[in-house]
């Protein structure tokens, strides 16, 4: 008896090692069985899938598929840009809903991915931004299919929502867009505010070694050397970020536009997507959703991304179709509310009764507290880097949040590397709805700081503080001694404070999710009086 236990417990020990061997061996055996796929439900929707290569100016060979309805033309078409380590067989999870329905798609492998020649250069204007201009030329050029004259649209997810910010008024031939979660400032996406986002880092490089070809001259690795090692030629890393951002000429783009962003994506934040949509001049609509990154549209219209790729179809159905849908007369703005786990409409971005509080830093018979009228006079605390700390912004990657789940923060409010300002207990309930801003004044200890901004709900019944969101900023250059005044960011959240609840404010001089933590002396946050303020946008709810 003991000994057949014995074999069983063995058995259950190797059941998930070898499962896990299983899955790695079978993924040279995914894009044929995605093309399979495909070509089955072709015969079910009344499309076909041709492949085929094209060839980019600079000679280099692209492999592409083609999804052609079975249908009389002229067609509308789309170009859709795949995901970053992925390849054109992504494209499958959605290109049917567009084939379907009398849409031509093309899907190609960006170089380097899939079985493309060439290396990644991360979306370098002068060759992948020229290689899907070289797609739009073979689609019309050499296709030989009957399209519809003004009728292209271009959409991707995550690298293929950058490729599709890219390319709005740089090519006349793109009606319109529809970028999903995708960057609109490449720079912020890795540093933000100064601070390396370390996780997403090291996951971007290693999942794209195939693609770099291990070229120690790729863009890539000169940007490691910079943002990591600090060591390089920062203009031209800065330089790079610029030209590979949209974010720099916005006023300039006049081609419709649906954003798709979400609000647990710690890689491409809500705050660009919010941020491009303010100053963008062209018809637009804006849809955060709820998800980490990609994943609520990433398996099509299936699911949490049903409305989105509805809403999707709609936008290109009136653009390139000319449908008159009504989709421009609806609410322009579409978000996720976490706490009410739907979707509703707001009438603009941002939402005209949002306002924002300004809440003081200060302190009152030894207690640090925020408020909205200044308190005492001139306060220091000092901010101490300590890498364990109980104040964190939780996992990276993969929002706890997304799932329903809560990353909960320190029971104290102030401890090792961390201190804390509270407010009074609510009196209302308060929908936070936007950006927060904090505001410090700061004396630096040493040349390099980094500060990092906690923002949690503090329950009345004793149960841990719940985080609400973050931010960080890592200063260099610093005189120390001298005051500073400095301002950053935290992430967009949606979140609802209920009656009798309270706002925290939490300091911390480490994050992990960021490198490297500046260790050192620290800072001292100088408080009191109008020193340092939190702007929070809040509506009553």
């Amino acid at each position: 008896m003991a000994e057949r236990k014995r074999a069983a417990e063995k058995r259950r020990r190797l059941r998930k090692p070898v499962f896990i061997a299983s899955c790695l061996a079978s993924l040279p055996l995914l894009p044929r069985a995605a093309r399979k796929a495909a070509e089955m439900e072709g015969k079910r929707k009344g499309f076909e899938i041709r492949q085929f290569k094209l060839t980019a100016r600079d000679g280099t060979r692209l492999s592409a598929a083609l999804y052609v309805p079975k249908r009389e033309g002229p067609f509308p078409a789309l170009v859709m840009v795949h995901s970053w380590m992925l390849s054109r067989w992504q494209c499958h999870l959605y290109a049917p809903y567009f084939a379907s329905e009398g849409y031509v798609i093309l899907a190609y492998d960006c170089r380097g991915w899939g079985s493309s020649q060439g290396q990644v250069s991360c979306a370098d204007p002068d060759l992948e931004i020229r290689d899907l201009e070289d797609a739009i030329d073979w689609l019309f050029e050499q296709s030989g299919l009957p399209l519809k004259e003004g009728a292209l649209g271009v959409t991707g997810i995550s690298y293929g929502g950058g490729h599709s910010f890219l390319i709005a008024s740089r090519d006349p031939r793109v009606t319109a867009v529809v970028p999903i979660n995708g960057w609109t400032d490449l720079r912020e996406s890795l540093l933000p505010q100064g601070s390396l986002k370390i996780f997403w880092g090291l996951l971007l490089l290693l999942t794209a070694s195939w693609a770099t070809r291990l070229n120690p001259r790729n863009a890539l690795y000169r940007w490691t050397g910079v943002m990591l090692l600090r060591r390089g030629d920062k203009d031209a890393f800065d330089e790079d970020m610029r030209r590979r951002s949209r974010i720099h000429d916005v006023e300039g783009i006049e081609t419709p536009m649906l954003i798709v962003g979400s609000w647990n994506d710690d890689l491409f934040e809500p705050n660009q997507m919010m941020r491009f949509y303010e100053r963008l001049n062209a018809p637009k609509m804006l849809y955060i959703a709820n998800g980490v990154h990609g994943l609520d549209a990433g398996f099509g219209p299936r699911g949490a991304g049903r409305e989105i790729w509805l809403l999707t179809r709609r936008w290109f159905d009136y653009w390139l179709k000319g449908e008159d849908n009504g989709v421009l007369e609806e609410p322009p703005v579409r978000l996720h509310r976490p706490w009410k786990k739907e979707v509703e409409a707001e009438e603009a971005w941002p939402p005209p009764d949002v306002a924002v509080h300004r809440l003081f830093l200060g302190e009152e018979g030894g207690v640090l507290k925020m408020s909205s009228r200044p308190r005492g006079g001139r306060g220091e605390a000092e901010l101490k880097p300590r890498l364990l700390t109980a104040a964190t912004s939780g996992p990276s990657v993969v929002r706890p949040q997304a799932l329903g789940l809560v990353v909960p923060g320190p029971r104290r409010d102030s401890g090792r590397g961390y201190f804390s300002f509270t407010t009074a207990p609510s009196k209302r309930d308060f929908e936070l709805l936007g950006i927060p801003r904090l505001t410090l004044t700061v004396e630096p200890l040493q040349e390099r700081v980094q500060l990092n901004a906690l923002l949690y709900d503090v329950p009345p019944n004793g149960k841990p503080p719940r985080l609400i969101t973050y931010g960080t900023a890592t200063l260099e250059g610093l005189e120390p001694g001298r005051e500073r005044v400095v301002s950053m960011e935290l992430v967009a959240a949606d979140y609802l404070l209920e009656v009798g609840h309270s706002f925290r404010l939490t300091l911390s001089g480490a994050n992990p999710s960021f490198a490297f933590p500046v260790f050192g002396r620290g800072a001292r946050i100088v408080y009191g009086e109008d020193r340092c303020a939190l702007d929070l946008p809040l509506r009553e709810s």
